[in-house]
């Protein structure tokens, strides 16, 4: 296979970083990226397949909560999309 599929929310762990031949029936392993955060006790995997293809790595990271942003004195915000990491939150002043 060639190299393994790269993933919005996970990043190949060191180890497999640094192999670059997978025959068929590798196996390689996913870290969640930062912002990120692992919704179950195994990593994302994905395996090279007989037609050379990589199998899909299941999606076990979430978007980590960045919580409610602080009151921004002399102004406000409103959020847009939800407070998930990357998220975004107008901000404006108030007059004066």
């Amino acid at each position: 296979c060639g190299a393994p599929t790269r993933l919005r929310f996970a990043a190949l762990s060191k180890e497999d970083e640094r192999i670059n031949f997978f025959p068929v029936g590798s196996n390689v392993s996913y870290v969640c990226r930062p912002g990120f955060e692992n919704t179950s006790a195994s990593s994302p995997t994905s395996t090279c397949l007989e037609n050379l293809t990589w199998s899909e790595a299941a999606e076990l990271c979430r978007r980590r909560s960045c919580g409610t942003p602080a009151p921004l004195p002399g102004g406000g915000m409103v959020v847009l999309t939800d407070l998930q990491f990357g998220a975004r939150v107008k901000v404006f002043c108030e007059d004066g």
